[in-house]
């Protein structure tokens, strides 16, 4: 009993903190900075895919700002442009940044967006109604 009122405390806790647009911004800004840096400075761990990196940033993306309005298609859509807009960013950056345009990655934030609307749901019929 006391874990089911833990987990419902969690839940709402997190809602709260999703329903302010902190985390959809910094989310948003975390994506250009991470696409901007030079590659080498990224840190790399167990050196998780380019598009997999793509498929989570974006998923997040659409996850975050679906807390803010009830269009996911307008959300997914501003998601796409901005995946198109990073990578046309990446083109023109300096050779030594390691940085360039790839449309897999956009092929990969679209995946992604609509799997984080499908994520996105799922956590809407988990959460305790207001």
């Amino acid at each position: 009993m006391q874990t089911i009122v833990f987990v419902n405390l969690c839940m709402k806790a997190i809602t709260t903190l999703l329903n302010f647009k902190f985390p959809a911004i910094f989310w948003t800004i975390l994506i250009f900075v991470l696409c901007t840096i030079p590659s080498e400075h990224i840190p790399q761990g167990e050196k998780m895919n380019d598009k997999a990196n793509h498929f989570i940033a974006f998923a997040g993306f659409t996850f975050f700002w679906l807390f803010h309005t009830s269009q996911a298609w307008k959300v997914i859509l501003i998601g796409i442009l901005y995946g198109i807009a990073i990578e046309f960013w990446q083109g023109i950056l300096p050779e030594d940044f390691h940085r360039s345009f790839d449309w897999y990655d956009t092929v990969a934030d679209g995946i992604g967006g609509i799997i984080g609307y499908f994520i996105w749901l799922i956590f809407s019929k988990l959460i305790p109604k207001k």
